[in-house]
């Protein structure tokens, strides 16, 4: 038996355990499985994210209550002294006053900042029990999806390990450079190799040169499709 032969034979035996790979991989429970196991790890994620940003909103309410007590601080220093020591012209009310004003306005502006924190923190606290509840019912339906999965796995796995042991047996012989060629063409389209099917590749159905037929039908030349890139064999 030629090269190509055996490497046709081959091809048979790698395409049924590439089918059997995918028929795994497109399992509904390995899906589902995979799903409720990403969605955790994204409300996990949500969740820390939210932790962080209320740590930070804490720390600002502490800056504000600060900021306010000194505020207050400052306005009740004014006060005091505008009553032991009462500026004597009208410059210095207006100067006062315009003081009193902005420690006001202060206030005023960190009170709204904090009512407006107040809020984000209750809707931070919304979303976290929401999130929460996603997360466990992820958790538990991916717990539950599990024990089906694994009782069904062995067979499935038992029988692609034997299927690329028979892959590997159909290895035997065939020469590495042709091996190393398949392989590379397999990276890219599967199945690598393809039966010229009158003047026609059997992969993509396209037409062949003349000289390129010429080398499949004569010369025996192991050649590419130019449109597809798999190896052509009669």
């Amino acid at each position: 038996m030629d090269q190509l032969a055996m490497l046709w034979e081959y091809q048979q035996e790698d395409m049924k355990a590439e089918r059997l790979a995918k028929e795994m991989r497109r399992d509904p429970v390995r899906q589902k499985l995979e799903a409720d196991r990403n969605l955790y790890q994204e409300k996990q994620k949500q969740h820390k994210q939210i932790e962080a940003q209320v740590a930070m909103m804490s720390d600002r309410k502490d800056a504000i209550r600060d900021a306010i007590a000194r505020c207050e601080e400052q306005l009740k220093a004014l006060t005091d002294r505008f009553e032991t020591n009462p500026p004597e012209d009208l410059e210095g009310i207006r100067a006062l006053l315009a003081e009193v004003n902005r420690c006001k306005d202060n206030i005023v502006s960190y009170e709204n900042e904090m009512k407006r924190m107040v809020k984000e923190s209750n809707d931070y606290e919304t979303r976290q029990r929401s999130i929460r509840h996603e997360a466990a019912k992820a958790r538990a339906e991916f717990e539950q999806l599990k024990v089906q999965y694994e009782k069904d796995q062995p067979a499935k796995k038992a029988a692609l390990d034997a299927q690329r042991n028979a892959v590997k047996a159909k290895a035997e012989g065939i020469d590495a450079a042709l091996m190393e060629r398949y392989m590379t063409i397999r990276k890219h389209i599967l199945p690598p190799m393809a039966r010229l099917m009158g003047d026609q590749c059997s992969g993509c159905n396209t037409a062949q040169p003349s000289a390129l037929l010429r080398k499949i039908r004569s010369e025996g030349d192991i050649v590419e499709c130019e449109t597809c890139g798999r190896l052509i064999i009669q």
